[in-house]
């Protein structure tokens, strides 16, 4: 019973390294240097305090936030859901998207560079 447990252990934590990895080969650019684009890059930084500091900056309540910027020509909530900025949805108040999918963990190749532009 104990080698079971040992081993499923072992497995839940291999999985969380390898998915954390596959996040860590993401890097974020931004195309602009525009307020939008600015605030979606604090999403992606996915830690509250700067989303705070960005929003507090720019003088934009959460509730605007979450209702009028869209990043990457997606909702704030459905762009933080898909790149999985969890801190970033719990600091604006908004439940992540939830689906099922299957990612082939061997496909991870180096990095991907993904630019980022915000609503104007």
């Amino acid at each position: 019973m104990k080698r079971t447990t040992l081993l499923g252990t072992a497995g839940v934590l291999l999985l969380g390294s390898l998915s954390s990895h596959a996040m860590a080969n993401e890097q974020f650019v931004a195309a602009d240097n525009t307020v939008g684009t600015q605030l979606c890059m604090a999403i992606t930084k996915d830690n509250p305090f700067k989303m705070a500091q960005a929003m507090e900056k720019h003088n934009i309540p959460r509730h605007r936030l979450t209702q009028r910027l869209s990043c990457n020509d997606l909702s704030v909530r459905e762009f933080a859901s898909l790149y999985g900025f969890e801190r970033s949805l719990q600091k604006l108040r908004l439940s992540p998207l939830t689906e099922t999918s299957i990612h082939d963990l061997a496909k991870v190749h180096g990095d991907t560079i993904l630019v980022v532009s915000g609503s104007k």
